[in-house]
């Protein structure tokens, strides 16, 4: 169920990586006729799963769900806030949530995951997890949620100066 300090109509809120242009509305219009939003969100998760494939390296922490769906391809987070931008359109509120997915062939996972959640009522907050096409079971480890990204990002902070910078992280997921 909801809880916490920010109230539900806040996850309606539109943020520059979730605005939807008329490619996000045309793929809400394309689920928008089921009544039932469980049903619904998980018509929405085939949709996106289906109009952009998973490539790394074809779209960076700045690209909109916009740029993302036109272009056709990005990763995990991208695949968050296209489905992000269609709930909201279509009035359902929905955040962006930041973890990790444990891999069943390794405990040193290689990157961050990113899924979206949508809150259905009677049953409160329900992830959905496009690139995989599922919702979000035991093997996904929440880290944070916000609006989008940006709010939820693993490592954030500013460097002042001329200097590198160079981060280093591994991540060890397992079942015990």
């Amino acid at each position: 169920q909801h809880a916490g300090f920010m109230p539900l109509w806040m996850f309606l809120r539109v943020t520059p990586l979730t605005r939807a242009g008329p490619g996000i509305r045309r793929l809400a219009a394309s689920v928008a006729g089921e009544a039932d939003i469980l049903a619904r969100m998980h018509l929405l998760m085939a949709a996106v799963r289906g109009a952009v494939l998973w490539e790394s390296g074809r779209s960076h922490v700045g690209s909109t769900a916009e740029e993302v769906l036109q272009a056709g391809h990005g990763v995990c987070q991208d695949h968050a806030h296209i489905f992000i931008a269609c709930a909201r359109s279509m009035g359902v509120s929905a955040r962006y949530v930041s973890g990790y997915l444990m891999m069943p062939d390794r405990t040193e996972q290689q990157a961050m995951h990113a899924w979206a959640e949508a809150f259905v009522p009677d049953l409160g907050w329900v992830g959905f997890d496009p690139p995989n096409n599922i919702c979000p079971d035991l093997g996904h480890v929440r880290v944070a949620t916000g609006l989008d990204y940006r709010e939820a990002a693993p490592v954030s902070g500013m460097r002042f100066g001329t200097a590198g910078e160079r981060l280093s992280v591994t991540v060890a997921v397992q079942q015990q």
